[in-house]
């Protein structure tokens, strides 16, 4: 759904917005400050990263004309997000890098230990965010099944309703046809009745024309 994307597009925003903020404050850094700092930007570029991928499978639902709008946007989005990778190795090598103290020589050690802690926290959040999108996914297609099983029981169903009203159509049509033949023999019947009442009025008019003409010539 579109409202969806706009939501996608602006979490996008506030991350590549915290990224970029971030990257220009890393030659300025040194040390652990600095390594931490790389770290976060690393990560959040990972989460816009995600996003991108999630905006990618949310526009395959979409009408066609907002599927060619964000698909140039995604495109876009791609292009932003290797431009920051680009401006990141470039802030990861700045001129702050050139002299190391002692201090961070001492601090090598911690730092490895803190960076790798860092990375199992990453790692496990990206596993917690994979087996969210996993279930939801499950979930998904679960409702999916169900409307595709409501679905089917209601063709079902008005396949039985389309049939029984063939039946009675057809019953109906017997029905008529019976009622036809019948309507048909009454009015034959009645053609007939008609016809010999016709036949026998005829004939009384006849025999009183006859009786009239007989009595006529006796008294003439």
């Amino acid at each position: 759904m579109a409202s969806l994307m706009e939501s996608f597009e602006q979490q996008y925003a506030s991350l590549t917005a915290d990224i970029t903020g971030k990257t220009g404050k890393i030659p300025n850094l040194t040390g652990l400050e600095k390594k931490k700092m790389v770290l976060q930007v690393e990560k959040h570029m990972e989460e816009a990263q995600e996003l991108v991928e999630q905006m990618e499978l949310e526009i395959r639902t979409l009408t066609a004309a907002e599927q060619l709008k964000y698909r140039n946007h995604v495109k876009n989005y791609l292009t932003e997000l290797k431009q920051m990778h680009k401006e990141l190795q470039r802030a990861k090598i700045a001129f702050c890098d050139e002299v190391l103290t002692r201090e961070e020589l001492f601090e090598s050690e911690d730092t490895s230990i803190a960076e790798d802690k860092q990375r199992l926290l990453d790692n496990t959040e990206r596993l917690e965010r994979s087996s969210r999108k996993l279930q939801a996914g499950y979930g998904l297609a679960l409702e999916t099944e169900q409307i595709g099983a409501d679905v089917l029981n209601s063709l079902y169903s008005q396949r039985e309703t389309i049939k029984k009203s063939r039946d009675r159509l057809r019953e109906t049509d017997d029905d008529l046809g019976k009622s036809s033949r019948i309507l048909s023999g009454m009015i034959r019947r009645i053609l007939q009745n008609k016809l010999i009442l016709y036949v026998v009025a005829a004939v009384i008019i006849l025999v009183i024309i006859l009786a009239i003409y007989f009595i006529a010539r006796r008294h003439s």
